[in-house]
């Protein structure tokens, strides 16, 4: 039976003047880079809101698993959401202590996806894979990988799609939080593994006409790719009208430098990349937990 967290996730936090949000992404805990995080004190304190941007599980969203999650989050002490990643649900589960663990990596079926989709919301004590907050500075939405029995890991269902299209309406700046990154004019300049795969998110029709046409700004924070402060998507960049895209560092050590990196490389240091949004703008600023301080930062003002 899966244990959920101890403390309950919150809605975002009600600041009028600054908002200090800090995502966590692709962790695959347990990972020795977590201590680092953890011991990372005052930077933490720094976080008005947590948000766990998937796959935060090492591999298959087994129970095990979810018991490295849960210490970490435990240890946290800030409030804080989760959306789903692909290695929340998509995997076919291989024992914990396998030979085979982390070696094999098959498409669950869909009943062991949905499965896994409960198991998600169980252990985060969320009542849906999506939902809305609004703040005085902008809306908040947040969005799971959920397509079950789709061959494409980076899939939003058509109900999840029907409610993102819904949140496009508010003429406040909106901040959309999901596992995989968005592509609406051209994909990604990388390859990802191997030719075929895009690694994002596609909207089409009205969906897309709608992020298209919005004059506030819509910010679409992302990890999934893996990639290392140093490769050239890092910074933020229009994925088409008025839509950046932002990518946020993956917190265990394995990323892509460089566009020539099919597959992420390990590398030394762990980084972080948080938002500080104010009345006037946002700015995104990436963070060395070996170093402990901050080192760029990018400014889009509203």
């Amino acid at each position: 039976m899966i244990r959920p967290v101890t403390a309950a996730p919150s809605s975002i936090p009600q600041n009028s003047d600054k908002l200090t949000v800090l995502p966590f992404s692709d962790l695959h805990l347990p990972k020795p880079q977590a201590q680092t995080i953890l011991a990372n004190r005052d930077y933490l304190n720094r976080a008005d809101y947590v948000v766990f941007l998937g796959d935060m599980v090492r591999a298959y969203a087994t129970l095990r698993e979810y018991g490295d999650v849960r210490a970490f989050v435990g240890q946290l002490e800030r409030p804080f959401t989760a959306v789903a990643g692909n290695h929340e649900f998509f995997f076919t589960s291989i024992d914990d202590d396998s030979p085979l663990y982390g070696e094999i990596w098959e498409q669950a079926n869909d009943d062991e996806e949905r499965m896994k989709l409960r198991r998600f919301l169980e252990f985060w004590r969320l009542e849906s894979l999506w939902r809305a907050f609004d703040s005085p500075l902008g809306r908040f939405v947040f969005l799971s990988l959920d397509a079950v029995g789709h061959w494409k890991q980076e899939v939003l269902s058509d109900p999840q799609l029907a409610f993102l299209e819904k949140q496009l309406g508010t003429d406040k700046p909106l901040f959309i939080w999901c596992h995989a990154p968005l592509v609406i004019e051209a994909r990604l300049d990388l390859v990802y593994y191997d030719e075929e795969r895009s690694a994002s998110i596609e909207p089409t029709g009205t969906l897309k006409s709608a992020l298209l046409r919005r004059e506030a700004p819509t910010f679409w924070m992302s990890g999934h790719i893996h990639l290392h402060p140093s490769h050239y998507l890092f910074p933020p960049y229009r994925a088409g009208g008025n839509v950046w895209q932002i990518h946020c560092p993956d917190s265990r050590s394995y990323g892509r430098l460089l566009r020539e990196h099919r597959v992420p490389q390990f590398y030394e240091g762990v980084f972080s990349r948080h938002l500080e949004i104010d009345a006037s703008g946002v700015s995104f600023v990436t963070h060395s937990h070996a170093e402990r301080r901050d080192l760029e930062s990018y400014r889009v003002d509203f």
